[in-house]
């Protein structure tokens, strides 16, 4: 598996006036950590970092300082506005190292039981696995063709990937089929009765004024 790179510049200062500036240069500021070793500071150009996300890599090469170190993509905050990445989280890895991580679930195929006319709940949308960091997936798919009508996916029952080692509970739901919740029918004579009117309280001294009247 190829590993792309990140050209990426040491930053010595911090702060939200730092972090708002780099913003506005299309620089991304980010923080690398792991095996033990100091924390850095970094930033690199957004658009770079963009072209590295459409690919779907977790892993990437960062280079930096006259050196180049394998990291993973650990955390990636984006502006809840403009949905622009703002911030990002490496980890240090060492390649031959096996790593935990979540990989997200893709459904296709259309399931059989949908056609019969029931609902699919999607449960799961990723997994945990455990595997060497140049074998991890992009995703994981799953056929949901032959999905019937009260069935489901369980983790234990995804597929089989080379070097890959699910972690989470085998017994765990992705998908399901099951009936549609059926529709209250209402009697036509409830519908057509008339309502209850309900009258102001009476004050005291008045329930008795009216019987004796």
């Amino acid at each position: 598996m190829e590993i792309l790179e990140l050209k990426a510049e040491k930053r010595t200062t911090k702060g939200k006036k730092v972090t708002k500036r780099l913003r506005e240069e299309r620089q991304i500021p980010a923080i690398l950590y792991g095996h033990k070793l100091d924390n850095v500071m970094l930033c690199f150009e957004e658009g770079q970092f963009a072209r590295i996300l459409n690919t779907g890599a977790r892993m990437v090469r960062l280079a930096f300082d006259d050196k180049k170190e394998s990291v993973l993509i650990k955390d990636i905050q984006y502006d809840y506005i403009s949905d622009r990445v703002i911030h990002v989280d490496f980890s240090r890895i060492d390649l031959d190292e096996r790593i935990k991580l979540r990989i997200p679930i893709e459904l296709f195929g259309e399931s059989a039981g949908v056609k019969e006319g029931g609902v699919l709940t999607y449960v799961m949308k990723d997994v945990e696995v455990e595997c060497l960091p140049i074998a991890i997936p992009e995703k994981i798919k799953v056929n949901i063709s032959d999905l019937n009508l009260g069935k489901a996916i369980h983790v234990k029952e995804l597929p089989v990937l080379e070097g890959i080692q699910y972690i989470s509970d085998p017994d765990a739901v992705i998908v399901s089929v099951h009936q549609p919740a059926a529709e209250k029918v209402v009697p036509e004579e409830e519908l057509l009765a008339e309502p209850e009117v309900i009258t102001k309280k009476p004050k005291e001294g008045e329930e008795t004024e009216a019987k004796s009247a």
